[in-house]
């Protein structure tokens, strides 16, 4: 090796030989580094974009999930918003109503104070007709009393009529009696 290196050392061809054998081998060794510097570029490309997709694939999964979650939500909230208006609905049927049935309690309560305002002027008139028929009945009691001491004396006056018609008609049949006797 040490002939071969004086050979080289002394003829020129040979020295550019080697030296070209030098820059050809120093140009794959710099063509073997870059490929394998660029290899491991890819290399760890790759793996931080194999880390990259497992990351995304899991904030994938997270965010169906979510998704999930959110059309159930959704589908509740439509639910909700369909109940929410059957409701809205039956509020106001249900305002129609009290807003119908305040009308009639309005006009039943003014017929109540027509009604009452009545039975009151019933209730006085009923007041002073029982005191008219109490007095009537007490005039009609003392009338009563009256009459049957009307009948009474009228019964005695009767009496004491027939009486002497008798005692009358007795008198004039003894005069009439003695008349006879006396002819």
């Amino acid at each position: 090796m040490n002939d071969l290196l004086c050979k080289i050392g002394n003829d020129s061809n040979y020295m550019l030989a080697a030296a070209m054998a030098v820059v050809v081998l120093l140009f794959i060794v710099l063509m073997v580094v870059i490929t394998s510097m660029r290899v491991k570029a890819y290399k760890d490309r790759f793996i931080n974009t194999k880390i990259d997709n497992q990351e995304k694939e899991a904030q994938i999964a997270e965010l169906q999930k979510e998704l999930q979650t959110l059309k159930i939500k959704e589908a509740q909230n439509a639910q909700e918003l369909q109940s929410f208006t059957q409701t809205k609905e039956k509020l106001a049927h249900t305002e129609e109503s009290l807003t119908a049935l305040q009308k009639s309690s309005n006009e039943l309560e003014k017929l109540q104070g027509q009604t009452q305002s009545k039975f009151e002027h019933m209730q006085d008139k009923h007041e002073t007709l029982r005191e008219e028929h109490k007095l009537l009945q007490e005039r009609f009691e003392s009338l009563q009393e009256d009459n049957s001491k009307l009948h009474v004396n009228n019964a005695r006056l009767l009496m004491k009529l027939e009486t002497e018609a008798r005692l009358a008609m007795q008198s004039n049949t003894k005069t009439k009696n003695n008349g006879n006797d006396e002819s």
